[in-house]
């Protein structure tokens, strides 16, 4: 199921305000969310050097840099999906690169199970937004897209 123009529209439009903040923010408050509210996915970062004793604070995770490089690259990566989401071949070729790429460490399609309520969360505290407004619900749909998208990519490198 396709995104509307006008769904196009909000998605790009909240994203550019969130950006704002700058995109390591962006990505370390989508990372911490996730690894607060999905404590055992931090196990899957073991590159990154983190601590898995212990409560994770943002501040611990701006220091790391291999932390604020990561997390510049996702919110970098919804970006590009955002300036692609309505050039169909691009996005194709961009999400399944995306899905071999988490294929070969070792993620599963459903470990993205978890990141859309995290998305949804930090856009909606972000933006300030109720759950029912209609940007969050272009999200919804919007990562719908990614999601299949990076899935179908994973299986292909899979075979």
């Amino acid at each position: 199921m396709g995104l509307t123009t006008e769904e196009i529209e909000l998605l790009r439009s909240s994203w550019n305000e969130m950006k704002t903040i700058g995109m390591k923010e962006l990505g370390l408050l989508i990372f911490h969310r996730l690894f607060s509210d999905v404590p055992r996915i931090r196990k899957m970062f073991y590159n990154l050097e983190l601590p898995d004793d212990e409560t994770l604070t943002l501040e611990a995770m701006r220091s790391n840099q291999k932390m604020s490089r990561h997390a510049t690259r996702i919110a970098t990566s919804i970006s590009t999906y955002l300036k692609l989401v309505d050039q169909p071949e691009e996005l194709k070729t961009f999400l399944n690169g995306l899905g071999e790429l988490h294929a070969g460490h070792n993620v599963e399609p459903e470990d993205f199970e978890y990141l859309a309520p995290v998305m949804l969360a930090v856009i909606g505290g972000q933006l300030n937004l109720n759950s029912n407004s209609a940007i969050l619900q272009a999200w919804v749909k919007a990562y719908g897209v990614l999601r299949n998208g990076i899935v179908r990519g994973m299986y292909a490198y899979k075979g």
